[in-house]
């Protein structure tokens, strides 16, 4: 009865594995092109990694990553990032996406700064009570982690203007993207594999 159990359940694995569909647990990324702003500002993507470049133009690291935001594709700023309510950063993304911004815990949040067109930060994102954090050779400074309440479209994104630091013209924050509705495609992919088990029984 014993070798009975063990040799069904093996059978079931093997049709498990043969319905599956290996894309069902890959890693989606988004690719984010064409980055600029209005006043000449410099981006870079690569990937958010525990270790990584916080900003493209220093050495500073990025660490204390929240483990299910690595991986994401990460959208790297100057650290001398301008900003202000006349700027106006774009880009393009290949799929729907969420936009994450992380914000230097020094100053004001985003939504207590003056913003073009007013509010846009409180209508658009929420405060997710996650961190990361500036690191070496900086001295560990936390950021603020905010994501957009709903994804973004694919095409192009629009982050307003914002104002910059008190006392330094920049706004010391990063952007990274993750594929909306990610959760919802994993869930019908995975009742169809049910489905088609059940149909095999």
């Amino acid at each position: 009865m014993k070798n009975l159990s063990h040799f069904l359940w093996s059978i079931f694995v093997v049709v498990l594995l043969f319905l599956l569909d290996v894309n069902t647990f890959a890693v989606e990324l988004v690719e984010a092109t064409n980055i600029k702003d209005n006043v000449g500002g410099i981006y870079k993507v690569g990937a958010l990694e525990e270790g990584g470049k916080f900003y493209h133009d220093r050495q500073y690291t990025i660490t204390r990553i929240p483990k299910e935001f690595l991986g994401l594709t990460h959208i790297l700023v100057s650290a001398d990032c301008p900003g202000g309510q006349k700027w106006k950063l774009t880009f393009e993304i290949d799929r729907s996406a969420f936009v994450y911004m992380a914000w230097d815990s020094r100053h004001k949040r985003p939504e207590e700064r003056g913003q073009n067109p007013k509010g846009w930060v409180k209508k658009g994102f929420t405060d997710t009570g996650k961190v990361l954090f500036l690191d070496k050779p900086h001295a560990p400074t936390e950021y603020w982690i905010y994501k957009s309440i709903k994804p973004y479209l694919k095409g192009q994104v629009e982050i307003p203007g914002i104002d910059e630091v008190v006392g330094d013209p920049v706004l010391m924050w990063t952007l990274f993207l993750e594929v909306g509705k990610l959760a919802v495609d994993a869930e019908e992919k995975l009742t169809t594999i049910w489905s088609k088990i059940k149909e095999n029984h």
